[in-house]
């Protein structure tokens, strides 16, 4: 085999045949670090070859030289190559190794000489790579800059330091997240140097194709989904936890199907389904108002069962006694069960045979007072007396009459008089004259314990007064009302928030008012115009209920503010349209009117019945109870009503 040896002849040892040598010479240029591969290839056996490397001394030029030998079985011809690495051996050889083939000399040595010429500006071991001719090209990107080069760690700084794939292989790129769908949070993690087009550098978006999904944000959505991305669903909804439904139901919060909402899914079983329960309106301590459904009272102290089948009445619930009064006191679907049918009595030319235009009762009905054209008499039927007060300060146009609990009365009538006193024998009555003179058909007092009564008078002039104790000063009596339309008739159920007055207008309909206490003022309760014919009478029996009635059989009812009509009363022989003067009610289930033919006529909730019959039209109707009621009218009529006691 040839022997190569790096310095001519000297240093190695010539094999048996002592044969000559080539002095193989390479002269390089542009480059101080490298390294050549000298091969010697016998020319006729190409098994026979050997190389040597060979590295570059560390000067930019100069020139390196090999000593070759061939061994005794090789042919004398060789081929010579030589090829150029960048830094040391270990690097892959460049461009295409130059070739010269000698014969060695029997004996002495032959100059086989090489140049090669390459550029390392910055001496980094690496030559430049551009491709100039006659020069060997190599790997470095960028001579001229020792820190870019193949062996250089690349970083992101905007130049490819290895010289390789751009900042592609950089070590410190920077993490992304593709961001699919434009929210600012990725998804699938990308590494770059600079931020990529599409993506973010907030990743974490567990759903990257809607925009209002994504981490750093509230549970927006009750939706089963988890939409922060925080690894739970609808968290901030509270769902699974107990709850109570619309009913008062236990139940399970669950998502709704409206986003952003819950509901409550009512658990199974008996004891979680939904009752009637009812409370007390009519305030007589037994329940039977239904107060809605539920699993829980929907009010305060409602109970699961009725007490009461008729909350509209106190005289009227579960347990009852029955009495004689035309209502089923004790629930049973029977009215007036073991009793006779009901009489009344009438008396003609009581206290002579003019006409009586009003009566109250007080006294749990034991005592009155009648009022008409220069009449006004006081009945007491604890001692059957009767006592007419014909001084003339008692005379006057009485039109209505009412009568405190204390016995105290008062009577409005025409041009505007007014009048109180007491049942005593003192024959003179106090008295008033209201400013305007205003005609006054209409009255009804609140009583204040302690104090005394306060009364209201409406007029059919459209003007409403109110009379307060002690009744005899300027300033007792003052307008309370101006500009409403004729009005008839007044009532209330103990408050001023419970003042209704009724009347007509001028195109004879019927209308209506109720005293606004927060507004200091009346307002129209029923529109003008709704229904035909003046309302003659109205009585309030309590915060819930008033019933009012007029010409041409009406019969209106108020309940949750708001008027309604009951079937029109006719007279017995129904076809006459009632012309009504006064109305009383126990119930909605037991209403009576005064009719202007004379018969009382009264409603059990569903049809007209006569109560009884007269001749003498009746203007006035009065009952503390459904058990004792009484009725005034024209020739001195009174018709009285007491109930029987059941055998």
């Amino acid at each position: 085999m040839a022997v190569l040896c790096a310095s001519v002849l000297a240093g190695c040892k010539k094999d048996d045949s002592k044969a000559g040598a080539l002095n193989v010479t390479l002269t390089y240029s542009g480059f101080a670090r490298g390294c050549v591969t000298v091969t010697a290839t016998d020319v006729d056996n190409a098994a026979n070859t050997n190389s040597l490397n060979v590295a570059i001394p560390g000067n930019t030029e100069g020139s390196v030289s090999v000593a070759v030998y061939r061994k005794k079985d090789w042919g004398r011809v060789l081929s010579v190559t030589t090829q150029l690495h960048e830094v040391d051996c270990s690097t892959p050889a460049l461009g295409i190794p130059q070739e010269k083939k000698a014969q060695v000399p029997v004996e002495g040595s032959l100059d086989v000489a090489f140049v090669v010429r390459a550029n390392d500006v910055d001496r980094d071991g690496y030559f430049s790579s551009d491709d100039a001719e006659g020069v060997v090209s190599g790997t470095d990107c960028m001579d001229g800059d020792i820190n870019v080069n193949p062996s250089a760690t690349e970083v992101c700084n905007g130049t490819d330091d290895n010289c390789t794939l751009g900042e592609s292989d950089a070590t410190d790129k920077l993490t992304y997240y593709t961001d699919g769908d434009g929210d600012g949070y990725g998804s699938t993690e990308v590494k770059a140097c600079s931020q990529p087009v599409g993506a973010s550098d907030k990743g974490g978006d567990c759903h990257d194709g809607d925009p209002q999904v994504r981490p750093d944000r509230a549970e927006f959505r009750c939706d089963g989904k988890d939409d922060n991305c925080n690894g739970m669903n609808d968290e901030d909804f509270g769902v699974d936890s107990e709850c109570k439904d619309a009913l008062k139901c236990t139940g399970k919060l669950a998502c709704a199907s409206t986003p952003s909402q819950t509901t409550c899914v009512r658990l199974p079983g008996a004891e979680n389904e939904p009752k009637v329960w009812f409370m007390d309106s009519d305030g007589d301590g037994f329940k039977g108002q239904d107060a809605g459904l539920g699993c829980e009272s929907p009010v305060d102290g409602g109970i699961p069962q009725s007490e009461d089948c008729d909350e509209s009445s106190i005289y009227v619930r579960n347990g009852l006694t029955e009495v004689c009064d035309r209502l089923d006191n004790n629930c049973s679907d029977g009215v007036d069960e073991g009793c006779a049918p009901l009489t009344w009595t009438m008396d003609a030319g009581v206290e002579g045979t003019g006409e009586l235009t009003a009566i109250a009762l007080y006294d749990e009905g034991r005592k009155a007072w009648m009022v008409g054209p220069n009449k006004l008499v006081h009945l007491d039927s604890t001692t059957g007396t009767a006592t007419p007060y014909t001084n003339p300060s008692c005379q006057g146009g009485w039109r209505a009459v009412w009568a405190a609990a204390d016995g105290r009365v008062f009577a409005v009538g025409d041009s505007g008089k007014m009048l109180t006193r007491t049942p005593n024998a003192d024959p003179n009555c106090f008295n008033r004259d209201a400013p305007g003179s205003p005609p006054f058909l209409g009255i009804t007092g609140i009583e204040q314990p302690s104090v005394g009564a306060t009364v209201y008078a409406v007029s059919s002039n459209g003007k409403v007064f109110k009379w307060k104790e002690p009744y005899n000063q300027t300033v007792d009596l003052s307008e309370f009302g101006t500009g409403l339309e004729n009005l008839r008739a007044i009532a209330s159920a103990q408050s001023e928030d419970s003042l209704l007055a009724v009347g007509g207008d001028g195109n004879s309909k019927a209308v209506a008012y109720r005293y606004n206490v927060a507004g200091a003022s009346w307002q129209v309760d029923l529109p003008s115009g709704t229904y035909d014919g003046y309302l003659k009478g109205i009585h309030v029996t309590d915060g819930r209920f008033a019933y009012a009635a007029g010409e041409n059989g009406l019969v209106l009812k108020r309940s949750g503010g708001v008027w309604t009509s009951l079937p029109t009363a006719f007279e017995p022989n129904g076809t006459t349209k009632a012309d009504l003067r006064d109305v009383l009610a126990f119930s909605e289930k037991g209403i009576y009117v005064a009719t202007s033919e004379g018969n009382i006529r009264f409603y059990d909730g569903s049809t007209w019945t006569t109560a009884y019959s007269g001749t003498f039209l009746l203007s006035s109707l009065d009952g503390p109870f459904p058990t004792r009621i009484v009725a005034a009218g024209t020739g001195g009529t009174v018709v009285n009503f007491t109930a029987p006691t059941p055998p």
